[in-house]
């Protein structure tokens, strides 16, 4: 008896806490990723690196909006790459539209990551173009199953852009290349959480 009320009690307990105060799993605001052709090294065991240049970040019309330079910043390729960028490791430019982190000594993860503020569409949804490099990456999915549609996302503090992209190796299974295409795909719904 005094083992239920001690469990019920604690529940009534764990209601009480305001929805504010629970622990937040991650992004609550879901834009798009506007992804463009990208290319890196693949090798035999399946670790690659991927250059990225001028994707597009465009948040939802709800954002709260991004602070690159406070916030952390997480590149999530598939159900299993998460790199990293802890929050206040960002630089951010005088005019607050360019935000730049760089690690040349990385052997695994984020080596170079540029954010760049630009014009909305018109209609007050925040965009930017995003370029980054990652190295030491484990792309291994790839080695008995390619092209694979994958689910990629950019995750800047409570905000994320998300797509299905298609990543192959061009020169088959012997391949020392790996190409994300561009070409969005279907894929499960949101993998991170």
């Amino acid at each position: 008896m005094l083992r239920t009320l001690a469990v019920v009690g604690s529940l009534v307990a764990l209601l009480a806490i305001p929805v504010t105060a629970r622990s937040q799993t991650g992004p609550v605001y879901h834009g798009v990723l506007a992804a463009r052709p990208a290319r890196g090294s693949f090798n035999q065991r399946g670790i690659a690196t991927l250059r990225v240049r001028n994707w597009g970040l465009n948040l939802t019309p709800d954002s709260n909006g991004i602070a690159p330079d406070k916030e952390q910043i997480i590149i999530a390729i598939g159900d299993g790459e998460r790199l990293v960028i802890p929050a206040g490791q960002v630089r951010a430019s005088k005019s607050g539209k360019r935000f730049t982190y760089r690690n040349p000594k990385a052997d695994r993860g984020v080596r170079q990551l540029q954010i760049r503020r630009i014009k909305d569409d018109g209609d007050g949804t925040a965009r930017y173009r995003v370029n980054f490099s990652l190295v030491g990456i484990d792309l291994s999915f790839l080695l008995t199953n390619f092209p694979l549609c994958t689910s990629t996302a950019i995750i800047v503090g409570d905000d994320d852009g998300f797509e299905g992209l298609w990543f192959t190796l061009p020169g088959q299974f012997h391949s020392t290349t790996v190409r994300v295409t561009g070409v969005t795909c279907q894929t499960q719904d949101w993998p991170w959480i």
